[in-house]
This record gives C-alpha cells, sequence and structure tokens, in this order.
C-alpha cells in the first residue's frame, strides 16, 4: 500500500520519511499497551510488573523491529508477556487480549482516514494544492500512513496462524488438542514465514477491502 513513497524526492521524500517513522513509533507501542492494558484489567498483573501498561512508546518499541519496519516495511515491537492462568476467566480473558491490539489498530485507521479526509477538504475549500508547503504535505503522508499501516496491522495481526492474534483469539475458545489449534502450534512460524514472502497479492487485496469501507464512509462526509 506504500509503494509511492519509493517515486518521491526531496522535500516530499523527507517529509513521508518522517510521518512513516511517526506513524510507526504511535501504532506499534498502542497496540502493544492494548494487550497489556486489557490482561492487566482480566486480573493479569504481569504486563504491570513489566511496566507494560503505559502510553509510554519507548516502553513497547524494539529498535531492530522498528528499523526493520521503516526499511523492509515488516517488523515489530516487544511483546507482551500475560500469563493466561492469572485471568479472571481463561477464555474471555485470553479472546478480549488478543483483540485489543487489533482494536487499537482499527481505530487508528479510522481516525487516520478521516483526518486526511479533512486534510484534502481544507486544502481544495482554500483553493491550495496539497504540496503547497511542507507542512501540509507532512500532515497529509502522517494521516494518510495512520490510515494505511493500521489497516495493515489489523489485517496482518487478525490472520489466524500462530503466533498471531487471531490465532490466539481462535484458540481461546477451542480445546487445547484441537487439530488446527496443534497444527498451527507446529508449523505456525514455518506458514507466516510463507505468508510474508509470497503472500502480497493476497495481504494487499485484504488491506484494500477492509481499508475501501473506512475510505468510502468518510468520503462521503467530505
Amino acid at each position: 500500500m506504500l509503494n509511492f513513497i519509493d517515486e518521491l524526492t526531496g522535500i516530499e521524500f523527507i517529509c513521508a520519511g518522517l510521518a512513516l517513522i511517526l506513524v510507526l513509533i504511535i501504532s506499534l507501542p498502542l497496540h502493544e499497551f492494548g494487550h497489556a492494558f486489557v490482561a492487566y484489567k482480566q486480573g493479569d498483573q504481569t504486563p504491570k510488573a513489566m511496566g507494560r501498561v503505559t502510553l509510554n512508546p519507548f516502553a513497547h518499541i524494539d529498535p531492530i523491529g522498528l528499523i526493520c519496519c521503516v526499511l523492509f516495511g515488516f517488523g515489530w515491537a516487544k511483546p507482551v508477556e500475560v500469563n493466561p492462568l492469572k485471568f479472571r476467566s481463561y477464555k474471555k480473558g485470553m479472546f478480549l487480549t488478543s483483540i485489543a491490539g487489533v482494536c487499537i489498530n482499527l481505530i487508528l485507521a479510522f481516525v487516520g482516514c478521516g483526518l486526511m479526509h479533512l486534510t484534502v477538504f481544507l486544502l481544495n475549500l482554500n483553493s491550495l494544492p496539497l504540496d503547497f508547503n511542507w507542512l501540509t504535505l507532512f500532515i497529509y503522508f502522517f494521516t494518510s500512513f495512520m490510515f494505511q499501516i493500521n489497516v495493515c496491522l489489523f489485517v496482518f495481526n487478525l490472520l489466524p496462524i500462530y503466533p498471531l492474534d487471531g490465532f490466539n483469539a481462535i484458540a481461546a475458545y477451542t480445546k487445547y488438542e484441537n487439530k488446527f489449534v496443534n497444527f498451527m502450534r507446529r508449523y505456525g512460524n514455518l506458514i507466516l514465514i510463507a505468508v510474508l514472502i509470497f503472500g502480497d497479492l493476497l495481504l494487499f487485496w485484504l488491506c484494500k477491502y477492509i481499508g475501501m469501507p473506512i475510505d468510502l464512509f468518510w468520503g462521503l462526509i467530505f
């Protein structure tokens, strides 16, 4: 979804690069904060003891993961450690903790898309071009990346592949000896690598169809 960044030059590239880094510094930590906060509220003190129930992005950022995300389009934050046995209700706690991160990503995507449309609307209202100064470019890239990246995070993390959130949400309500769960626990990492290498087209279409209704919604308003 971000292939167009390769075509940018000069000030456009700088604005896009800074916006991308800022969006990642916001989105990845908030995803992990969602896991930590919900796990804590479900009765597990582990995230609190590990200092993860915080909005401080540096508590969640993995420097190597952030660099990989900027350079290669795939990265990670520090995973939140939880002890499901501490949940007041194992199934409910595990399910809610699993989907908390992607719910935050979906909210960020929705807000980012709205701000992107608002930016373009205000520029059109004042008969100004999109690239009339560096601040406008930065705001547009920031809101656009906030939308696109969080749609990607939402889609990717909901894939029912171990160890992603989608798998954990499903596993929360299945028996431990479930064949699908056992298969994914054994081969999930290999399947995930294969998806990352060969599944670009699948991920692109999934992101497109998740992002499209959000984009259409704000397009009708502005």
